[in-house]
């Protein structure tokens, strides 16, 4: 079976909590396909000293110990948990499992993780963000008000910054919904919450309409106050937005506005959560769910 293929196969299987050896692969040159509840990827051994960690939107590489066929090693992973693109990033596993001339492609991996890790992290952002128009609409909305209070705040968009809008005195959070009742929110990550600075919620609730603005309008609102157009464009290029792109044109009125202080009141899950102000060692992300309705808040 070509590899690609049998990568996709393996992870379009509903069945979870298994490790595979992939038989597309020279025998000498082994690699392995994993399915642990939400997390898909490819693995291959590495040396045993090799300690390894990095993440990027929704993907991982790093090393960890496996069980396989009752042998331990350490293993170099390459995973995400995002479902919804784990076609596309069949295509990148591939890329990072096949060996190559003479294996010369395993052998830098290998002896560098980090530098294959580098080149294709731009491609993996631009493969595993998958924001939807109304959310990607919504940052863009809210950074054109505070940009036109501000003129140097800027959007972060998928950048390494824990927050969608930073400013030099405070940072902006962005969360959107197109459910026309509730007003809960997923916080992805243990920092999303946290700043040294102020920080703010905005909250929006939208709604298809042809009487609606579209990414396009808000961007060409933007650019006509001064912002940087080509700051916009690299910003949605990476995220999967370029010119061109018909999700550009999709229109969403606003129907409902809300600004939350994110600060001791706010029900959050920081550092200062734990015993000793620090994250038990074990745990590498913390994901959860917050109803924002009967916490205070201002509309704008």
């Amino acid at each position: 079976m070509e590899l690609l293929g049998e990568i996709r196969e393996c992870f379009a299987s509903q069945e979870r909590g298994f490790i595979r050896f992939l038989e597309s692969l020279p025998k000498e040159y082994p690699a392995v396909v994993i399915r642990f509840d939400e997390e898909y990827g490819v693995a291959m051994t590495c040396r045993d000293d090799l300690s390894f960690l990095e993440r990027f939107a929704n993907a991982r590489l790093y090393t960890k110990n496996l069980n396989v066929k009752g042998q331990v090693n350490n293993y170099l992973i390459l995973s995400s948990t995002m479902a919804a693109v784990r076609y596309e990033f069949a295509a990148v596993c591939a890329e990072f499992v096949d060996p190559g001339e003479k294996a010369c492609l395993r052998k830098c991996i290998i002896s560098d993780p980090l530098m294959w890790w580098e080149k294709w992290k731009n491609m993996l952002g631009n493969t595993i963000s998958d924001k939807s128009p109304y959310s990607v609409l919504a940052e863009l909305i809210v950074l054109h008000k505070v940009y036109k209070e501000n003129p140097k705040v800027e959007w972060a968009a998928i950048n390494s910054g824990s927050h969608d809008i930073e400013g030099e005195e405070c940072s902006f959070e962005v969360k959107s919904t197109i459910q026309r009742y509730g007003a809960t929110i997923t916080v992805s990550g243990q920092h999303q919450l946290q700043t040294l600075k102020r920080l703010q919620l905005y909250f929006c609730r939208l709604e298809k309409s042809l009487e609606g603005k579209s990414i396009n309008d808000v961007c060409e609102e933007l650019k006509q106050d001064g912002y940087d157009e080509n700051k916009i464009e690299e910003q949605l290029k990476k995220i999967g937005y370029e010119k061109g792109s018909s999700k550009r044109n999709e229109k969403y009125k606003v129907l409902e506005k809300r600004i939350y202080e994110v600060n001791d009141r706010f029900p959050r899950i920081i550092d200062s959560s734990f015993k000793d102000d620090k994250y038990p060692s074990s745990i590498i992300q913390i994901s959860y769910t917050v109803d924002l309705d009967g916490l205070e808040y201002s509309v704008w």
